[in-house]
């Protein structure tokens, strides 16, 4: 079946970003299209369309106003869904418009003021669990503040239920999420391996140690943290340099 340049530039994106519903940027239009269409069309109550997009490829889409992006991205955020959203980054002319995506929206990465509570934070939360302890890493990318943790293992709960999540992040490994009263979303294991959320954190400080911040003592901690680190500039899109520091525990260690 042939398919257009269009198409095979769309199917090239949604590819990178399987979990999310894809905001396409046609000229006046951010467009969805295939099972995203029929999403878009049943959450945001807009028409769902087809577009020929290739010789016998008829392929369903929903679109919105380029305009109205925060009420439609509002909407879709509530009610669980993860967004990417794909701009044009080259103006129209001759040939295919350049496009990718420029930022994935998630529950605890909104950073729009139209879409948060003004009294309570909208905290991104990792928490990585060991045998006996928990390592916790969180920030509210609206206001920038941020930190870490790390408690005892029966504490966990406890400290996720004063940080109430926007959405949490846990290892796809961990099978004690199976039930979740927040938002959820699984990381490849690879990203809590201690030498790797090391090597992240470092780099992103540009240090050859983390004694400096309070949590060189602190491995479960760390794992969090390069894990939250990660996800962050990821979805934003952004180097780790942009992105808020790690900050001291929120609480002294017992020894």
């Amino acid at each position: 079946m042939s398919v257009t340049p269009l198409r095979r530039q769309y199917l090239e994106v949604k590819q990178r970003f399987p979990e999310a519903v894809v905001l396409f940027r046609l000229g006046d239009f951010y467009e969805t299209f295939d099972e995203d269409a029929r999403i878009a069309s049943r959450e945001l109550d807009i028409v769902l369309t087809a577009r020929e997009m290739g010789k016998g490829n008829k392929v369903p889409m929903a679109g919105i106003p380029y305009h109205a992006l925060d009420n439609y991205l509002g909407r879709l955020i509530t009610r669980g869904y993860k967004v990417a959203i794909c701009e044009q980054l080259t103006p129209p002319g001759k040939g295919l418009v350049e496009r990718d995506i420029v930022r994935v929206v998630t529950p605890g990465t909104v950073v729009e003021p139209s879409l948060l509570h003004a009294k309570a934070n909208n905290y991104l939360v990792c928490a990585y669990a060991g045998k006996d302890r928990a390592g916790i890493a969180y920030a509210d990318i609206s206001t920038g503040e941020c930190a870490v943790t790390e408690v005892p293992l029966e504490e966990m709960e406890c400290e996720l239920g004063r940080l109430q999540p926007a959405e949490l992040l846990v290892a796809a490994s961990d099978e004690r999420w199976q039930q979740s009263h927040w938002p959820l979303t699984r990381l490849d294991d690879y990203w809590f391996e201690p030498d790797v959320s090391l090597r992240v954190l470092l780099e992103h400080f540009q240090v050859a140690t983390l004694e400096g911040f309070g949590c060189a003592g602190l491995p479960r901690a760390v794992c969090a943290g390069g894990g939250r680190l990660f996800t962050t500039s990821a979805r934003l899109r952004r180097s780790r340099s942009d992105l808020c520091p790690v900050c001291p525990p929120t609480r002294p260690t017992p020894t």
